[in-house]
């Protein structure tokens, strides 16, 4: 590489970054992802990453309509799983996503898991790790993307994903995906 050049990040994005982008509910996490959007860094993840936004989102519309029917929040929060949402509250999570991917331009879904070979190491991680189903995906997704040449970084603020990731990436001969929090990259990259 030439001197003075630096080769381009690219970061495979879990929801939970995302959910604090899209809602603001983490003013750092916000910065980050601004100045990485400013750097023109690349940033990815699974499609299931727009559905875990939509179960979010969801859960929000349905939690505060239940609220204001003064219900119980224990009763509410078991209730969840049957929500009955009418097609405007469905169509407003929608156009919610669709804010946050207008806002989040440099970010790009994609579906790594496409084949039984990807199906097959998302079973292998399944069994061998502490991770629930959703982050399974997610880690799966990371290793395939970074495979490929999507991603160098996973950045998540789960513990839990990141404790279990660094003991199963080295089990991964090529894979060279490193497991990031919004801290640490504010620090590795962006010391000003």
């Amino acid at each position: 590489m030439p001197k003075g050049t630096r080769k381009s990040k690219s970061f495979y994005i879990d929801t939970n970054i995302a959910i604090d982008f899209a809602t603001n509910r983490d003013i750092q996490t916000v910065l980050v992802l601004e100045r990485i959007k400013e750097k023109n860094w690349k940033c990815v993840s699974s499609t299931f990453l727009a559905m875990e936004m939509a179960d979010y989102q969801q859960d929000y519309a349905y939690i505060n309509k239940e609220i204001s029917k003064k219900r119980n929040p224990e009763d509410i929060l078991r209730s969840r799983g049957s929500k009955n949402l009418k097609a405007s509250d469905l169509q407003e999570s929608e156009e919610w996503f669709g804010e946050f991917s207008q806002r989040f331009k440099n970010l790009t879904l994609y579906d790594f898991i496409s084949d039984q070979n990807g199906w097959a190491l998302a079973r292998e991680i399944s069994f061998n790790s502490n991770l629930s189903a959703p982050d399974v995906l997610h880690l799966t997704s990371a290793i395939l993307g970074s495979i490929g040449g999507y991603c160098d970084f996973l950045m998540t603020k789960d513990g839990v994903l990141r404790k279990e990731a660094e003991k199963i990436l080295p089990k991964y001969k090529g894979v060279r995906l490193k497991v990031i929090d919004v801290a640490e990259v504010k620090k590795k990259f962006f010391k000003k």
